[in-house]
């Protein structure tokens, strides 16, 4: 049973199909046509000496201008470069006029020259016509009507020679020759379809590869358009918020009520509101990769210190007391995200944790460092623990609000990760959280290395 082509249903997919395989065609022909030409000096010098000059110069003539069409179609599809549209309005056609001249020329030295060969050279040009054939095949697959025609033509012609010409093998080549002809067309119209599917599944997947680059593009665009967007407006809004709190201290300062309730809490507030849109900007600097680290030999006692010291004010007003561990462990760090990622730590501990004590020290883990900070508050539940550092947290708050954790942890997180390290909760503190950074230690030797 003859297999079915599937041709694409739309339009422009069935041209550019059909040209896809005319340029796979032009470029085996190429190859075949090389083989083909040295066949034909071979044939010419097996036929010299025993045939009339004039007859196989006829022959050969007709040959080499088939050749000759053969080289020249594929090195003007090449050097040309034609778009789809031209090729299957010019050139594929082309290349079927010489597919059947090249038929011609074959078919033709059935009665020109076989007339003249003896029983093996007969045997011989067999052969050369089965090579001729299937070659024809393998360079022409998308023409099944071309090909038909050469296997009528060239087998056809020697099938019926045979027969007008009784020998010892005469009806065995016969027979022979219609089957294999059957045989090739059948082998043509398979491979046309397994080249047409192949053809049409990687034009697909270019296609589609195509459609999602395109869609990719447009999404990081509109998320960096996004970024871009609430960057500003956080900036500007930042901008109104820092002259409040101005505005605020000069009031509350005038009046001598600093120390007044209701003071305290406001400028925690606008210190908590500045806080959360510094943490906003962040989230969003990492997302447009705006942050590069540049890591560096960094001594935690020259970070902790500085941290402590800024939120100093903050703490107080919250109620917690900052303890520091000295440490002279240095780590593979950029200074400047260390900074931040220990403000966020300790702003997450004064936020949430609804303790009094807060610790923060450096502690060697092997090749690392972790940097704790770790207060004596209520405690991280386990259903929070399971998405701490995810960006879009579940509604799984307990009863006192352990929800809201912010952007702080996942940000933590990123700016570690981009130096090589990691922002973890510690599972096995029990009384309050830990929270931790860890990063590469930097050994004395290296150290010593670097000054060298």
């Amino acid at each position: 049973m003859m297999p079915q082509v599937s041709a694409p249903t739309d339009p422009a997919e069935h041209v550019r199909v059909r040209a896809a395989e005319s340029r796979i065609e032009f470029a085996v022909a190429g190859a075949f046509t090389i083989l083909i030409a040295g066949t034909l000096a071979y044939v010419h010098l097996l036929f010299v000496d025993i045939m009339p000059p004039a007859r196989l110069w006829t022959w050969t003539s007709l040959f080499i201008a088939a050749i000759a069409a053969m080289v020249a179609v594929p090195l003007a599809v090449l050097v040309r470069r034609p778009d789809d549209a031209e090729i299957m309005a010019i050139w594929s056609p082309a290349g079927k006029v010489v597919a059947i001249l090249f038929d011609v020329a074959v078919a033709s030295s059935v009665w020109l020259l076989l007339p003249y060969a003896s029983e093996p050279l007969r045997l011989l040009m067999v052969v050369f016509y089965a090579a001729c054939v299937s070659g024809q095949v393998i360079s022409t697959a998308e023409s099944l009507g071309t090909i038909t025609f050469g296997v009528v033509s060239i087998f056809g012609s020697a099938a019926l020679f045979f027969v007008m010409a009784p020998g010892p093998y005469s009806a065995g080549l016969a027979v022979f020759l219609v089957a294999f002809g059957a045989l090739m067309i059948g082998v043509a119209a398979t491979l046309k379809v397994a080249i047409r599917s192949a053809i049409a599944a990687r034009l697909s997947a270019e296609a589609i590869s195509g459609d999602l680059a395109a869609a990719l593009a447009a999404a990081t665009e509109a998320r960096q358009a996004k970024t871009r967007f609430i960057a500003a407006a956080t900036h500007d809004l930042r901008q109104p918020l820092q002259a409040a709190a101005l505005f605020f201290n000069r009031i509350a300062d005038r009046q001598s009520a600093t120390g007044d309730t209701a003071v305290v809490n406001a400028r925690l507030a606008f210190a908590e509101a500045a806080g959360l849109l510094e943490q906003l900007l962040e989230h969003l600097r990492l997302d447009g990769g705006m942050i590069r680290p540049e890591v560096q030999f960094t001594a935690l006692d020259a970070i902790i210190p500085r941290v402590c010291s800024e939120v100093a004010e903050i703490a107080v007003v919250s109620g917690f007391r900052i303890e520091q561990m000295g440490s002279r462990l240095v780590v593979a760090a950029d200074p400047a995200l260390l900074v931040r990622i220990v403000r966020n730590l300790l702003h997450n501990a004064m936020r949430h944790s609804r303790g009094s004590r807060i610790l923060v020290g450096g502690r060697r883990r092997g090749d690392r460092v972790r940097i704790y900070v770790v207060d004596d508050g209520r405690g991280i539940s386990t259903a929070l623990a399971a998405n701490l550092f995810d960006e879009v947290k579940p509604d799984c708050a307990d009863p006192v609000g352990q929800s809201g954790v912010g952007l702080g942890l996942p940000s933590s997180r990123r700016m570690a990760e981009l130096m090589g390290g990691s922002v973890e909760l510690d599972p096995a503190w029990r009384h309050g959280a830990a929270f931790y950074c860890e990063l590469p230690l930097v050994r004395q030797s290296d150290r010593a290395d670097r000054h060298c």
